[in-house]
């Protein structure tokens, strides 16, 4: 039996441990990957890369006057330092990034409300912020989760020193009025690490020279096992290789598993570097993030042209496999093939609001269901099969206007900007999501 359902669920159960990017858990999860490929009889290498992991040292906020208090926050990676003592100066709220002119930030610490685009630390500095306190959480978050603020880190380095404070404690301090603040960041931004991407090869027979990459990530991000996000999309890639294993392909199929995605789909932008000659006959990506939650939707988004989203949704329809399909860009592993120039997409099973959650301790096994997991990788099973078995390729090579600006847009924010030898090919990108509770849980949830 080519797909096996127990058996995808034991080594679901088997990855889902905490693996933060460029942590020896991220390798021990590389090297899991990689011995069930070889257990199928598939070689499987591990390629390595460096990734920022700046080391905050110290951070701490505190109102001054008119009644001190302390309150719970973390430092973000990269942002810039404060002096070892701190910086003691008046607080303003922000309320609407992108509307706001910043007439009134000089000299204070702001805290923010909205997404912190470079373009937005430039002009704070231009007007002579001294630093920054972005807002995350829910309202709704018990203890434990208020107390799981997400490390983040910026895509360059900065000049401003930034903190991250959680939502309920933030409506407290504009409630209050302060009159005098003071945070203290200090971080060795420089600070380096290792992380890993896996990739086997299934080499196809007679159109061996054409290949269909399907990716998915394996990392997560720290106090989550990551069991929906995304052991889940590695877990789809891996009863794939079972399948064409069992079932040789007339093109090439590569897997690969990427590392770091959680802190901006690094390992899939850094595979593409890696291989970027090799693109130029890749037709396709499909690229798995979060299947298999039992109360859940079905969800394909196109990063390509129309013609693939009339076909998935033909297919589809034929199917009988209920799945809403868009043309747009997806922070996941996806958009680093897009920008890279080859058509791709991300299938994904997502919950509805008030179901299941990634990004803290409940992403388990718990809302996980073993029948659910097998709806998106039973049809994208067939689909990829009809893509890799059929005499002329599918997949045109182009993509539509409003993707081609999208990606540009979007690829500055991702650090694709600095790319200094344009990839072969036809397209440009967008590329994890420097926080998925601000970017792919925009799209996710």
């Amino acid at each position: 039996m080519s797909l096996c359902k127990e058996r995808a669920w034991k080594t679901l159960e088997e990855l889902s441990f905490v693996r933060v990017a460029g942590t020896p858990e991220e390798l021990k999860a590389a090297e899991y990957l990689k011995s069930e490929c070889e257990k199928v009889g598939v070689e499987a290498v591990i390629e390595e890369f460096e990734i920022d992991m700046p080391e905050i040292k110290k951070a701490s906020f505190a109102v001054l006057e008119p009644v001190y208090k302390e309150y719970n926050v973390i430092g973000i990676g990269k942002t810039g330092e404060t002096p070892e003592e701190g910086i003691e100066a008046e607080l303003v709220y922000i309320e609407d990034l992108a509307a706001a002119n910043f007439n009134n930030v000089k000299g204070k610490i702001c805290l923010l409300q909205g997404r912190m685009k470079p373009d937005v630390t430039e002009k704070l500095v231009k007007a002579g912020a001294v630093g920054t306190i972005s807002i995350a959480g829910n309202f709704l978050d018990e203890k434990s989760l208020k107390e799981e603020l997400r490390p983040r880190n910026t895509m360059k380095p900065g000049k401003l020193p930034g903190l991250v404070i959680h939502i309920s404690d933030a409506e407290e301090l504009v409630r209050s009025h302060p009159t005098k603040v003071k945070m203290v960041l200090t971080q060795d931004a420089e600070k380096k690490g290792t992380s890993h991407n896996v990739v086997a090869t299934i080499e196809g027979t007679d159109l061996k020279d054409e290949v269909l990459v399907l990716s998915a990530h394996y990392d997560s991000v720290p106090y989550s096992k990551g069991a929906w996000d995304n052991a889940t999309g590695s877990i789809t890639i891996l009863e794939m290789l079972h399948y064409f294993k069992e079932n040789q392909p007339r093109r090439t199929v590569k897997f690969v598993w990427c590392g770091s995605e959680e802190i901006g789909l690094v390992g899939s932008r850094k595979y593409c570097e890696a291989h970027k000659d090799e693109l130029e006959n890749t037709i396709f990506n499909i690229n798995f993030d979060m299947t298999g939650v039992t109360i859940g939707h079905e969800k394909c988004c196109v990063t390509a042209s129309n013609d693939v989203v009339h076909q998935i949704e033909y297919q589809a329809k034929l199917d009988e496999y209920p799945v809403d399909v868009k043309l747009d860009i997806y922070s996941s592993d996806s958009s680093s093939f897009a920008a890279f120039k080859v058509p791709s997409c991300t299938f994904a099973r997502l919950a509805p609001m008030g179901g299941a959650t990634i990004h803290n301790h409940y992403d388990t096994m718990e809302h996980l269901d073993p029948d659910s997991f097998m709806i998106t990788l039973n049809f994208a099973t067939k689909y990829a099969s009809l893509l890799v078995n059929t005499t002329c390729n599918l997949i045109p090579r182009k993509f539509e206007e409003s993707i081609t600006k999208k990606l540009e847009e979007s690829k500055k924010m991702f650090g694709l900007a600095e790319t200094k030898e344009e990839p072969k090919g036809e397209t440009k990108e967008e590329a994890k999501a420097e926080n998925k509770e601000e970017k792919k849980e925009e799209v996710k949830q």
